[in-house]
């Protein structure tokens, strides 16, 4: 159904606003199951696709101020799991198509009786994609909302040749006939076997039926593993083909003592390994893709430094915080300051490879580690080495978790969650207002998260060309006081600069931005990846914001003042004492202590004034 721009728009609507709504034509509801994969995979990929919703409107026909789902009542119910969670608000923005002219039932027809089902061999690529990326099987079924199973099967379709997964493209051959040749891994086979067979034939049982057969062709890798010579010279017989093209090509027929002869060469290989240290050594002479996939690899860690090593490392540490201390000091030498970055640079990649040089295999890893002797396509004997069982590779990132638990700052707090959040919206949006005019680690910073998703995990939208998921952050909904801050007022207004110089038509954009210089382009991108930097927290640790702070030199007592408002007011008075100690002096917090909380709050704003003092989470370079 086309939906007309005069009659429908597109905009967020917050989710405690949106309603259930009894024209939708689904009737059998969503299964929890369903509801959980598909609230894992907008977490993981964010909300591909709209809602359709319809204003709701009382009986006097005037608007409530609520909105009906017409389509999208299985994604309202995962955000609200989601919500559940504790992942977003209960009033999270969702975006929703407004249509109040098509007929709803029709809508709701339209989107769940048109929707097609991702093709199998899409998928056979997508997650392989995922799980070379170093995703396991059980992720990238949650992710996607299916079970292992089906990730597993999909995998094993990596075993038909690429001819076969192109003519299942084009409708060439069903499913069940690929998954039929997908038992075998020799793609000559699998192509000798489609070819034989006449048309009428050309199903699943009459396939594997040929693909199992006793005779097994010369071409065939295990046969290539062992060797006709040694597998005539054991008793074999080879029938040849006389009338093939290749004279010496042929079926060995005694498939049970070539497999024998095969698993002999096998278990001499793993011996060996195991005399060489190996905890175990399993022998999968036709190892698969999806067999691999579900063991782990042996990760690395640093080794201590070597004296030589720390000597240089802190040599090479010490000139690299010179060499800060120096931009710090220039303010607008731009051909000063790019010297020195380039000279810290060299240092980092200096830095860099003594890093590398003390990596070394996890000592736990390896001494459970072990490897599997294989049969490879080519004939040749294969080792996988370094990896883990599956369930050490599941102990180990248990054990991980618990350790990133454990190293979390203990003891008591010393504030409350709801003002560290405050603190760190407060903290964020002061980040932004930096990032905004420093294009060169907005570079940065987007180039990480490209890194992160294109080798680290998923993460795409199906509707952009270019597949990254930004989000701007809104802030006030932690801290209502970063309204009219200074950080703000700084980043609106840059904003406003920015925008006036683009196209009023979303269309010209691009073609607009291939006629900027690269300079424009830059504050553009920087502006863009500041509005999504994202450093809300309630725990007062460390956070992945501090990095990029760091980075930037950000000095939040250019942005932050402590007041009895934004700060003092929420504390205990006991906090308020230290706090006055901490910046001043015993003497100066003595003479305070016998006032109530509120003059108290106000006496301790003004002694702080121009102390340079602030709460342990904006701190940082100030500090």
């Amino acid at each position: 159904m086309e939906r007309s721009n005069q009659h429908s728009q597109i905009q967020s609507v917050a989710l405690d606003k949106l309603k259930k709504s009894d024209e939708n034509v689904r009737k059998v509801p969503h299964t929890s199951a369903d509801i959980k994969a598909l609230a894992n995979s907008i977490g993981a990929h964010g909300q591909i696709q709209n809602l359709v919703v319809k204003t709701e409107h009382d009986q006097q026909g005037n608007t409530t101020g609520f909105y009906l789902v017409t389509a999208g009542e299985g994604r309202r119910l995962a955000q609200l799991l989601r919500v559940k969670r504790k992942k977003i608000p209960a009033d999270h923005p969702i975006p929703c198509i407004i249509d109040d002219t098509h007929p709803a039932a029709a809508v709701s027809l339209a989107e769940n009786d048109l929707r097609r089902p991702m093709c199998p061999a899409d998928q056979l690529i997508a997650f392989k994609q995922l799980v070379d990326s170093g995703q396991s099987v059980e992720e990238v079924a949650a992710d996607f909302g299916v079970t292992p199973l089906v990730v597993r099967r999909r995998l094993k379709l990596a075993n038909v040749a690429p001819h076969f997964i192109e003519l299942y493209r084009k409708k060439g051959i069903d499913l069940d006939c690929l998954m039929a040749l997908a038992i075998v891994d020799d793609h000559e086979k699998q192509k000798q076997v489609w070819v034989s067979l006449p048309k009428y034939d050309r199903h699943p049982e009459s396939i594997r039926r040929a693909l199992t057969e006793n005779e097994i062709s010369v071409r065939e890798a295990i046969v290539k593993f062992v060797g006709l010579a040694a597998y005539e010279k054991a008793g074999g017989f080879v029938r040849r083909d006389l009338f093939a093209e290749d004279e010496v090509d042929g079926f060995v027929t005694d498939a049970e003592l070539l497999r024998r002869l095969a698993t002999e060469n096998l278990d001499k290989a793993a011996a060996q390994l195991k005399e060489d240290g190996y905890a175990w050594v399993e022998v999968i002479a036709q190892l698969d893709y999806a067999t691999l996939s579900t063991f782990g690899r042996v990760q690395c860690v640093l080794r201590e430094a070597t004296a030589k090593e720390q000597t240089q490392l802190d040599a090479l540490e010490k000139q690299l915080a010179d060499i800060e201390q120096q931009s710090q000091a220039i303010e607008d030498d731009e051909d000063r300051l790019s010297d020195l970055s380039d000279q810290a640079e060299k240092i980092e990649v200096r830095i860099e490879a003594l890093q590398n040089k003390r990596k070394v295999p996890d000592p736990q890893h390896q001494a459970v580690a072990g490897a599997i002797v294989s049969i490879g396509h080519s004939g040749d004997l294969e080792v996988k080495e370094g990896l883990l069982r599956p369930e050490d590779a599941k102990r180990f990132a248990r054990e991980q978790k618990a350790a990133i638990k454990v190293a979390s700052p203990a003891g008591p707090r010393i504030h409350s969650a709801a003002l560290v959040q405050r603190l760190s919206a407060h903290k964020t949006l002061a980040l932004q207002a930096t990032l905004a005019q420093r294009p060169d680690m907005a570079l940065m910073a987007l180039t990480h998260r490209l890194i992160l998703r294109t080798f680290f995990s998923a993460g795409y939208s199906a509707q952009n060309v270019v597949q990254i998921e930004t989000e701007q952050t809104s802030l006030d909904r932690y801290a209502p006081d970063v309204r009219g801050s200074k950080a703000q007022a700084v980043l609106v207004e840059h904003g406003k600069v920015l925008r006036s110089a683009l196209p009023d038509d979303p269309a010209m954009v691009f073609a607009w931005l291939l006629q900027q210089p690269q300079e424009e382009v830059l504050r553009l991108c920087a502006y863009c990846v500041a509005v999504t930097v994202n450093g809300v927290s309630a725990d007062e640790g460390s956070h992945a914001l501090d990095g990029l702070a760091r980075a930037l030199g950000l000095n939040m007592l250019d942005w932050w003042q402590p007041t009895a408002e934004n700060y003092l007011g929420s504390v205990p008075k006991a906090r308020i004492l230290d706090v006055v100690r901490e910046a001043i002096s015993p003497e100066a917090a003595a003479t305070l202590t016998s006032l109530k909380k509120g003059p108290l709050a106000a006496a301790a704003e003004k002694r702080l004034a121009g102390t340079g003092w602030l709460p342990g989470p904006l701190r940082g370079q100030a500090a």
